[in-house]
């Protein structure tokens, strides 16, 4: 009888995997995925002509609603895509669950911004200026296409 429970249980797992897919707790592997999707859609957008102009003619206002509208997308793709597809949601909060992912998935967005940034030389064009609030303007423009991959690649990898 143990032997059929064990079999019945080892099931009842592979079809939660495989049918289901929740998804797994948060680990290093995700926050490599993240990197690399933060870097894959990064570089699409780090590479445009368009981006220099646009950089420079955000103000403060602008630069508080791309974080803040990066904020919400990034909710939004956490809920969504993820925390909805968790069976057992009173053991599993959206508190933690959301904001696990919301740290990383923006640290890594903001520091590939910055990788971006430096490796393809940006912060030493003229239009961009010698000052560090052209640098900033450019990485906040740039992490949300960043922390839009970091998240899509983290959370569709369950399907």
């Amino acid at each position: 009888m143990a032997k059929i429970d064990d079999v019945k249980k080892g099931v009842d797992e592979l079809r939660e995997r495989l049918l289901i897919k929740e998804p797994a707790d948060f680990s290093m592997r995700d926050l490599i995925s993240a990197f690399f999707g933060a870097l894959l859609l990064g570089i699409t957008f780090a590479v445009k002509g368009l981006l220099i102009e646009v950089s420079s003619a955000l103000d403060n206002t602008h630069l508080a609603l791309i974080v803040g509208s990066t904020l919400l997308i990034l909710t939004a793709e956490i809920y969504f895509i993820g925390y909805s597809r968790v069976g057992k949601k009173s053991k599993r909060k959206f508190g933690q669950f959301w904001l696990k992912r919301l740290v990383v998935f923006y640290f890594v967005a903001v520091i590939t911004s910055v990788f971006l940034v430096y490796l393809f030389g940006l912060n030493k064009l003229s239009e961009v200026g010698v000052n560090n609030l052209g640098v900033l303007k450019l990485v906040v423009l740039i992490s949300l296409p960043c922390a839009i991959g970091a998240a899509i690649a983290d959370l569709l990898n369950k399907y």
